[in-house]
């Protein structure tokens, strides 16, 4: 970690007027580049949305965000920003059914110039490091919760993302691969220097980051 700032927020507000909702209500804050922090608070607290702005999955109403030195307020093109920028890991892994394992992977890396061959290694590589090299050739519905989610995460790694963004990772598994989730994202934090951004509403998910970000509201209380 340094102590460059690959997040930095000012004054952020979200509305959903439709519902009368103040989703993110003036929030500040700063993460620095690879750095790993959790935001923990309950359902409705406005953790989520703040996860979707930072990975310009939404866009504020107000305020300013800056993203690996992007505005997102002002950027256009999101859809590069974020195969560049951003590796995204969902409650619900989101893998395609009639896909390999490793054809699942590889999906980001269609938007890049990478030839055929080096999206096959690259695959390969990371399914690997998550110790699912010898499933690559399997579809989704032939595996577990736990090896859904880990294709899930090399996915989220293919194009060497500046920044991780979580939510809620172990939501849908059992407490021991819960544990195998937490402590991988944990090494591969370490190993690839990514900054990793968890977003939870259990406080034992929470403390295996470096630093926990409390909202409650849409606004941060810690």
């Amino acid at each position: 970690m340094n102590n460059e700032n690959i997040v930095k927020i000012e004054n952020l507000i979200k509305r959903y007027d439709q519902a009368g909702v103040i989703a993110l209500d003036g929030i500040n804050l700063e993460i620095k580049k690879g750095e790993f922090v959790s935001i923990m608070g309950p359902s409705g607290s406005g953790k989520s949305t703040l996860l979707n702005m930072i990975g310009a999955l939404d866009q504020a109403d107000e305020g300013s965000i800056l993203v690996s030195g992007q505005n997102l307020m002002e950027k256009k093109d999101f859809s590069s920003f974020r195969s560049k920028e951003i590796g995204f890991i969902f409650q619900l892994h989101n893998l395609i059914p009639n896909l390999t394992a490793s054809e699942n992977v590889q999906i980001p890396m269609l938007q890049t110039d990478a030839s055929d061959e080096e999206m096959v290694k690259r695959a390969s590589e990371l399914l690997t490091s998550v110790n699912l090299g010898n499933r690559k050739d399997q579809v989704p519905t032939k595996l577990s919760g736990g090896e859904r989610q880990r294709i899930a995460i090399a996915r989220a790694l293919v194009n060497h993302p500046s920044i991780i963004l979580a939510d809620e990772p172990t939501g849908a598994l059992d407490s021991k691969m819960g544990d195998i989730i937490l402590e991988l994202l944990r090494v591969i934090h370490e190993k690839e220097n990514v900054t990793l951004i968890l977003v939870t509403h259990e406080e034992y998910v929470a403390e295996k980051a470096d630093r926990i970000i409390s909202m409650m509201d849409g606004k941060i209380t810690s």
